[in-house]
């Protein structure tokens, strides 16, 4: 069984796949406190569009949505680069990783961008 290298493309490829699927779950966290209804004054207006937050949910959406796109955009590059190797025995987890990192960057930042656009701080 040959070592772990990031110089081999199938392992870049399954490396990448991992780190989209990570991001893809972090997307989803992304969403949740973004969207998530508490019972206090932290909660998502269907009626006017907005997100009402507190400090602490601030820094803990910042905080995902930073690590969701620094794993999305670790997946999409391991992607990019292992895809059309010749030596790369998995050019499927490849281009799995690459479009699935692709996308998850892009949804995490309109999510952040929507939260920063249509949020409103309580101030307690």
């Amino acid at each position: 069984m040959p070592n772990f290298s990031l110089r081999r493309y199938d392992t870049q490829a399954r490396v990448g796949l991992i780190l989209s699927l990570l991001a893809a779950v972090c997307l989803l966290t992304l969403a949740a406190l973004v969207l998530n209804a508490d019972k206090g004054f932290e909660q998502f207006s269907f009626k006017d569009l907005t997100v009402v937050y507190g400090p602490t949910r601030y820094k803990m959406v910042l905080a995902s949505g930073l690590v969701t796109i620094l794993l999305a955009v670790s997946g999409f590059g391991f992607g990019l680069n292992s895809a059309g190797q010749r030596r790369n025995d998995k050019p499927a987890l490849s281009w799995i990783s690459f479009f699935m990192g692709g996308t998850v960057l892009c949804l995490a930042l309109v999510i952040l961008f929507f939260f920063m656009r249509q949020g409103q701080p309580v101030i307690q």
